[in-house]
């Protein structure tokens, strides 16, 4: 997994290449974890091929930073294999996350 980090004003974007699964989940963590303030946290899910379970509480997790941070969070450019796990656990119904244009 790689994790290119774009700051634009006080929008953080992580864009994730790769499998987001036990291995690479406490990565995205401890970049999320570094966060002091933002307006925006974004997850690009343009490159992930696959997400594990540890993903999808990766993703939670982010979320919750971003509540503490008072900042919007969403998740973007999912991709279809993805999205269904996503969906199958119901954060698509909690979380903003929107599929591949």
């Amino acid at each position: 997994m790689t994790i290119t980090t774009l700051k634009q004003n006080d929008q953080i974007t992580f864009r994730l290449d790769g499998w987001l699964d036990t291995l690479s989940s406490p990565e995205l963590g401890a970049a999320v974890d570094g966060i002091t303030a933002a307006s925006a946290i974004i997850l690009d899910f343009d490159k992930v091929e696959y997400i594990a379970s540890s993903g999808v509480r990766q993703v939670v997790a982010c979320h919750r930073k971003a509540k503490e941070l008072d900042a919007k969070f969403s998740v973007v450019n999912v991709g279809t294999e993805v999205m269904s796990i996503l969906q199958l656990t119901g954060l698509d119904k909690k979380i903003a996350i929107s599929g591949k244009a």
